[in-house]
């Protein structure tokens, strides 16, 4: 199976020093993950190109990455604003009872009298906490918005591919 390097971890911001390392912006909430980093794809104007990661290490907010084969600062300049990818299979494990908002996405939603209300279609982050973006079915163009909080998400089974909600009266209205 070929893998796709499909999640963006982060952004090179800029060359680091001249022997082609790199400052990343990293868009993972585990910094750390840096460690971890053996290859990754680099994305810059619809360019694709897979690099070994020869060195990698935190340095305060930002990521230091040396990429075999970018040995100066003119070769690490050249891949500046180039997004940082890493297979979906790659990613850090997280802890029991959260997920990733690309597993939710799709997910079937059902009172939990057993009636289908619609799928997932999003995830906004918010400030408090994260809203599902339910398309109601049989319901054109309505989109309801379910805090994801243990108080309306009674059940979750990315296996099966289903949520279960106990919404307060009238939250389907809205």
């Amino acid at each position: 199976m070929i893998m796709g390097y499909d999640v963006v971890i982060g952004k090179v911001l800029s060359p680091h020093g001249t022997g082609g390392m790199v400052k990343v912006y990293p868009y993972s909430d585990y910094p750390e993950r840096v460690y971890l980093l053996e290859e990754v794809e680099l994305e810059a104007e619809s360019r694709r190109k897979i690099y070994a990661v020869e060195k990698a290490s935190l340095h305060g907010q930002y990521w230091l990455v040396k990429f075999q084969g970018i040995n100066s600062r003119e070769e690490a300049y050249r891949l500046g604003g180039s997004l940082v990818r890493i297979p979906r299979e790659k990613r850090m494990p997280l802890p029991e009872g959260t997920f990733y908002h690309d597993q939710l996405v799709g997910l079937q939603v059902y009172t939990i009298e057993g009636k289908l209300l619609g799928s997932i279609t999003g995830v906004i982050k918010s400030g408090g906490h994260d809203q599902l973006v339910l398309a109601r079915s049989g319901q054109k163009d309505k989109i309801t918005f379910i805090p994801a909080v243990k108080e309306f998400i009674r059940q979750l089974d990315l296996s099966a591919g289903f949520i279960s909600v106990d919404l307060p009266e009238g939250m389907l209205d809205l």
